[in-house]
């Protein structure tokens, strides 16, 4: 081959080369904006999300508690002494008034009987006085020494009057203690306990507890709802109530809820008025509530599935926005089977992240790859 025909050749085949390095660094270009694009859609989180809506919801609260009697007393004399008499026994079912135990009452009934002669005595020397002040005025106009005497008599007659009187009191005390040495039932209800026996002193200082009655014809049921669920009751609030005890479903209403929050369980204490009047459910018993809390128009529910709570404990959820996480504080009504109520921190038409929550965090990309209903 000839020189000039190796050059024309060289350079054809230089310019080939060319060619083809200038075609491959055009495709490379082209695809690096492609595999950016596909890094960024890998990066985004796969997420569940669920359209909110607002529906009529009544919210019900079921829990667990006990039937307390609505009345209990221990019962003491008022006055010291020896027991005589017990009229009842355990499990007596007893009226208001009726006696129920009885001291050795002869000492008092001697006291009686000195103050009754004690008042015999005073009035007696009352009237004797009586007489001779009439006298003295009558006598203080013509006998200058009656006008003398006339105040010493006055007063004499006056401290005839009070002694009288303080011994009519005696009288009404020593009587009061006759019949405070007798214990009578303060209401109508059950004699549970009976403390002491026959021939045993009980002293009143400090009393004795010598019985304690319940009254049972009505009952609180007590529960302890968390504080959450405790601020959606009120007074009144309608609440079924099983009673296993004794296979019966009742009717009652809420009566008491607590101001106060129970520090240990975080709890609220509330009370469910309950009208027991053949006694049939003992103090004590196991109770199921459901309480009837509130009524809501417009409620905004969401899965519990989707509620998360920082290390305080507060709640918040994620909502999906233009294809990222956003966090977002909530108020957390009570909650049923799968779902809860909201109070305040969403709306209808958020669009709330229900899975792929684990390591998601605000501002994250998230790609909404299903809709629940």
């Amino acid at each position: 081959m000839r020189r000039g025909d190796n050059r024309r050749w060289l350079g054809g085949l230089a310019a080939c080369l060319m060619l083809v390095l200038f075609s491959g660094c055009g495709k490379a270009s082209s695809a690096a904006p492609e595999t950016d694009l596909e890094a960024k859609v890998q990066a985004a989180t796969a997420v569940s999300a669920v359209t909110l809506q607002t529906e009529p919801y009544t919210l019900k609260i079921s829990t667990t508690g006990t039937a307390l009697p609505a009345r209990e007393s221990y019962l003491a004399c008022e006055v010291p002494g020896i027991i005589a008499e017990i009229l009842v026994k355990e499990g007596d079912r007893v009226k208001k008034g009726q006696a129920l135990l009885r001291f050795n009452r002869e000492g008092y009934r001697l006291s009686v009987e000195q103050a009754e002669a004690g008042v015999a005595a005073s009035k007696a020397q009352a009237d004797q006085m009586k007489i001779e002040y009439e006298r003295a005025l009558k006598l203080r106009e013509s006998d200058a020494t009656a006008r003398a005497s006339l105040e010493r008599v006055k007063a004499q007659y006056d401290a005839a009057v009070a002694g009288l009187q303080a011994a009519e009191v005696g009288v009404k005390k020593a009587r009061k203690a006759v019949a405070d040495s007798e214990l009578r039932a303060p209401y109508n209800g059950t004699i549970v306990m009976i403390l002491h026996e026959i021939g045993e002193y009980a002293p009143s200082m400090p009393p004795t507890m010598l019985m304690k009655i319940v009254d049972t014809s009505s009952l609180d049921v007590q529960v302890f709802l968390p504080e959450d669920q405790a601020a959606n009751l009120a007074v009144g609030a309608p609440a079924e109530i099983e009673m296993e005890s004794v296979g019966a479903k009742m009717e009652g209403k809420v009566s008491f809820v607590s101001n106060r929050v129970e520090m240990g369980a975080q709890s609220v204490e509330t009370r469910i008025h309950l009208d027991n009047p053949e006694g049939r459910i003992k103090g004590g018993a196991f109770a199921r509530v459901t309480l009837t809390a509130r009524t809501y128009e417009e409620a905004i529910l969401a899965p519990v599935r989707a509620v998360r709570r920082d290390e305080q404990g507060r709640p918040y959820v994620f909502l999906a926005v233009e294809g990222k996480a956003k966090r977002t504080s909530i108020s957390l009504g009570g909650s049923e089977q799968a779902r809860i109520l909201i109070l305040d921190g969403l709306k209808a038409g958020d669009a709330l992240i229900t899975t792929g929550l684990d390591d998601l965090m605000d501002g994250d990309a998230v790609a909404v790859e299903a809709r629940d209903r």
